[in-house]
């Protein structure tokens, strides 16, 4: 396969990664990582998949014509843990990984068949909240692996960012909120009463059917912690909260939803999206979007009232 055809200009981790000078050095490189991972494993590739902003991501036959799934990571804190996940999961809950290159970042992944993401899932949204629940809990009794990052630690940088954040740009957002966002981001882990191996972005983009018609988990950003930090993005992204006529009203019951369904408490899958909200606003006033961040805090606002 031509260079051309395996790193077209519109896949969204060119478009993304282009953006950053460590990220136009790492694409530079990606045509020549890829053949190497190809020639190392024995591929035969397909196209890349327009999924991804931080890897790239293709289908492939093994030599044995099995199936599977080649990802490519740029090197970035989010993703060294996810080998040592996937196999502590062992396909449970998640896909099976294959083999793994530690030099190349190359993950070979079982292909999950279907493949159709639950956001895409034609059932009604409790179904979907339930259907991932479900998923949490197999991942939530995987074992917590020794070198995967601790949640307080990551949590604690994300609060020293934001703080240094809203001094610098000055965007305008709610003091008060924003001081409480980072408070929980250093005292919530300290208070879990468990610890688990985290998905750690468990959004319903991240959650494929499987043949058997049950749900397997992909992409995880690893982190071992507090279980009421992953439900937020499945929370949220389902369908979109925000846009239904009485918010409050569907937050309140999809809290109670998933604290009944993962045995949490509601007030923690609260305060814990507060916290990822404000996170996720300051974030996006450093790369430019302070309407767009605006936008988030009026969320977490919604979400402290509750």
């Amino acid at each position: 396969m031509r260079d051309v055809d395996l790193v077209p200009p519109t896949l969204p981790v060119v478009r993304q990664l282009g953006q950053l000078d460590d990220g136009r050095r790492w694409l530079a490189e990606l045509p020549s990582l890829v053949e190497q991972v190809r020639t190392a494993f024995g591929l035969r590739l397909s196209p890349p998949l327009p999924a991804g902003s931080c890897s790239w991501v293709a289908p492939a036959a093994l030599p044995d014509g099995t199936g599977a799934i080649v990802k490519i990571g740029w090197p970035h804190r989010e993703m060294y843990g996810e080998p040592a996940a996937l196999r502590a999961w062992d396909g449970r809950g998640a896909v099976r990984l294959l083999a793994h290159d530690p030099v190349r970042h190359a993950l070979l992944l079982e292909r999950c068949d279907p493949g159709l993401p639950l956001a895409d899932s034609p059932t009604e949204a409790r179904q979907r909240l339930r259907a991932g629940c479900a998923v949490l809990r197999l991942l939530w009794e995987g074992r917590a692996v020794e070198s995967i990052e601790r949640l307080a630690a990551v949590t604690a940088d994300w609060a020293d960012l934001a703080e240094e954040r809203m001094a610098r740009i000055r965007p305008g957002y709610d003091p008060g909120l924003v001081a409480e966002g980072v408070r929980l981001l250093r005292q919530l882990p300290g208070s879990a009463p468990r610890t688990v191996l985290l998905h750690g972005d468990f959004n319903p983009g991240n959650i494929l059917s499987g043949p058997d018609g049950g749900w397997l988990a992909i992409d995880p950003k690893p982190m071992v912690g507090d279980p009421a930090y992953d439900p937020w993005p499945l929370l949220e992204q389902i369908d979109d909260p925000f846009a239904h006529p009485d918010p409050a009203a569907v937050l309140r019951a999809r809290v109670r939803l998933l604290a009944d369904e993962l045995s949490l408490s509601p007030e923690r899958i609260v305060l814990w999206s507060v916290a990822r909200r404000v996170e996720t606003a300051l974030w996006a006033a450093h790369h430019g979007n302070v309407p767009g961040g605006a936008a988030i805090m009026t969320e977490a606002r919604a979400l402290a009232d509750l």
